[in-house]
């Protein structure tokens, strides 16, 4: 199967009060056509950099390294901003964690997402109004073309996310990248969204990269999953595999904070410890002060991502040998 979007080797890099910031350290990713890999860690390990370094889009501060950047079979590693333009709509496009702040407040949303359609097929005015009208319908928005004419703050905070959806899809890109796509929303709403996102991914046979710190979310949408720390990928594997047996222990204790409904413990747990500075991580494995099956080699120098014979891939030396 064709690879939809292809990353070999992905480091950035930047400044912050006279310090070097290392938030994306060597980073692979492959995600095929009419796939979903998801994404996963906790807040500050460096998946929003990841995802926007590969639209190109990364802070004017960061200095970005990388060995390839391909889309859709394309080698764009070495394209500029005005290149990747032409590529961001129409191949691929991104999904932001706040709506609100990602849509222009001074244009309506008939006219924001009229200019998709417009730049990318180059079709008439009135052709545009049809299709942004037909795509607020497909996502599920009422009284679409009374809200084709409103502006964003005029929407309700799912609605402005079924927005982003639409404009998003809206020109059929083989690769979306969602980050955090339901991050401001109520828990209800939040189903709500991740349901119409993968309803329209498998539909559309769309690869989709999925930006989350939420181990829930992903168990019924994902094909794959890849687990980051600090910046370095540490496990990948397809979902259910992964999630039914962790070979890192920084899935394992992701996967234990994840509160179930039929769990019958009272406690909350969570892992203990907190992710190290960025610009001063720790010797060895960037984990082990927070990992309770640490050994002395891992504290000495960083293993390396490989794979076993069931091709799953896991960064530890530890790896799978801790019990429940």
């Amino acid at each position: 199967m064709q690879n939809a979007i292809e990353v070999k080797n992905l480091k950035v890099v930047f400044p912050d009060r006279g310090r070097m910031i290392r938030a994306v350290e060597g980073v692979d990713l492959t995600v095929k056509k009419g796939e979903c890999l998801a994404l996963v860690g906790e807040s500050g390990c460096g998946k929003s950099m990841t995802s926007l370094s590969c639209m190109k889009l990364q802070p004017s501060l960061a200095a970005v390294r990388l060995d390839q950047l391909c889309i859709c079979g394309e080698d764009v590693t070495d394209y500029t901003d005005r290149q990747m333009q032409a590529l961001r709509g129409s191949k691929i496009s991104m999904i932001f964690q706040d709506a609100l702040t990602a849509l222009n407040p001074v244009m309506t949303i008939g006219k924001q997402m009229d200019e998709i359609y417009r730049c990318h097929e180059k079709i008439s005015k009135k052709e545009a109004k049809m299709r942004s009208i037909k795509a607020l319908k497909a996502v599920g928005i009422p009284d679409a073309e009374l809200r084709y004419h409103a502006f964003p703050h005029e929407l309700s905070g799912g609605m402005r996310q079924r927005v982003l959806i639409a404009m998003a899809f809206a020109c059929e890109p083989e690769v979306i990248i969602a980050d955090e796509p339901t991050t401001a929303l109520d828990v209800t709403i939040q189903a709500q969204i991740l349901e119409l996102l993968s309803k329209m991914q498998k539909e559309k046979q769309t690869a989709l990269l999925l930006i989350t710190h939420d181990l829930s979310v992903v168990r019924s949408m994902a094909d794959r999953i890849a687990v980051m720390y600090s910046g370095k990928i540490v496990e990948e594997a397809p979902a259910k595999e992964l999630l039914e047996n962790p070979l890192h222990p920084y899935t394992k204790g992701l996967m234990a904070a994840v509160a179930r409904l039929d769990d019958d413990k009272k406690e909350f747990v969570q892992i203990p410890g907190h992710l190290p500075d960025p610009a001063d991580k720790p010797a060895g494995c960037y984990f082990h002060p927070r990992c309770p099956y640490a050994a002395t080699a891992c504290k000495k120098a960083m293993p390396l991502l490989t794979q076993n014979q069931q091709g799953r891939k896991v960064r530890c030396y530890e790896a799978g040998k801790f019990k429940e």
